[in-house]
């Protein structure tokens, strides 16, 4: 079983990314992409997509990005965010966020995140960009 099949289930499960209804696509060697709906729960009250359920997806991604390099006794926490909304995004349309790891170091990893909706014609247009910092622990078996 793979590290990302061992923590997958657990993180999708969150309450929060439950209810952003969040999926992820793909983990693989640094690089992630999950997707979600704008809904009623991730929109803000003027309808369009809440800039912190960005902020907080895209930190999600960058885990499972992270979490693709590293053996199963490891485990990544954030301890830095960045993220900048540069457009909204209404509901019914898709958000795509695309993460990579631009360096695993043995204490540290630091990933960048790129949010896309998705329109009805299946056009994408970027809507925020983010950067995340990592710290690398060991995993605690309780």
């Amino acid at each position: 079983m793979s590290h990302i099949d061992q923590v997958k289930d657990d993180v999708l499960a969150h309450p929060l990314h439950r209810a952003c209804e969040l999926e992820l696509v793909s983990a693989v060697d640094g690089r992630s992409e999950v997707r979600f709906p704008v809904n009623d729960f991730t929109t803000n009250p003027q309808g369009a997509l809440h800039g912190g359920i960005v902020y907080a997806l895209m930190d999600v991604a960058c885990f499972f990005a992270a979490i693709s390099k590293l053996p199963s006794d490891q485990h990544a926490v954030t301890i830095e965010t960045h993220s900048s909304v540069l457009r909204a995004a209404s509901q019914g349309e898709q958000i795509i966020i695309r993460a990579h790891v631009d360096r695993l170091g043995r204490t540290l990893a630091a990933m960048r995140a790129e949010a896309y909706a998705l329109n009805a014609q299946q056009q994408e247009r970027l809507i925020a960009t983010g950067s995340v910092t990592k710290a690398i622990i060991q995993t605690v078996i309780a």
